[in-house]
């Protein structure tokens, strides 16, 4: 069970990890940057489409950097342009998931250490009780901070797509 759960979390944060590595606000100065350069046409409206892709691309040949089109750390550094993703809501994600998972060891290990007790002294049906209920705990309390963990990783989604920082809307 805490396999699935681990490996789900995992691959829900390696599908995100791309989109908020570019929130709009950091799209919207590399668009300035690069029209300011002459290299950029379009509106400056924090969208990283074909437009951003062609300037980009152009920019990274000129620089002797890797031409991939992708606001990589190192183009984003010779544009002078501060990556503002949403990397607090990650680690708060990652810190109450760690949390959760903790404690929901320990009830799950609680109630282990009784099953083995009940069983040693020859107590089956108690002792099977007992096993239950720390997994149920223990599971419980798993999921509460794998849903406090899922909300905060939507408020960095959500912060990075629309480039604010500065409210929470995933109350």
């Amino acid at each position: 069970m805490r396999t699935i759960l681990a490996g789900s979390f995992l691959a829900v944060s390696l599908l995100v990890t791309p989109v908020l590595a570019q929130n709009s606000g950091t799209v919207r100065d590399a668009q300035q940057a690069l029209k300011d350069k002459g290299l950029y046409d379009g509106p400056v409206d924090g969208l990283n489409g074909p437009l951003t892709h062609a300037a980009i691309r152009k920019y990274q040949q000129q620089q002797n950097i890797a031409p991939d089109g992708r606001l990589g750390p190192r183009t984003l550094d010779t544009l002078g342009v501060k990556n503002s993703g949403a990397g607090t809501e990650f680690k708060v994600s990652g810190e109450q998931t760690k949390r959760s998972y903790a404690k929901g060891g320990k009830e799950i290990g609680r109630g282990g250490k009784e099953f083995g007790s009940d069983i040693k002294h020859g107590d089956v049906v108690d002792g099977g009780k007992e096993l239950g209920k720390g997994v149920g705990h223990g599971v419980a309390a798993i999921g509460v901070g794998t849903g406090h963990a899922v909300k905060s990783v939507a408020k960095g989604v959500k912060n990075a797509v629309t480039g604010d920082k500065g409210k929470d809307t995933t109350k």
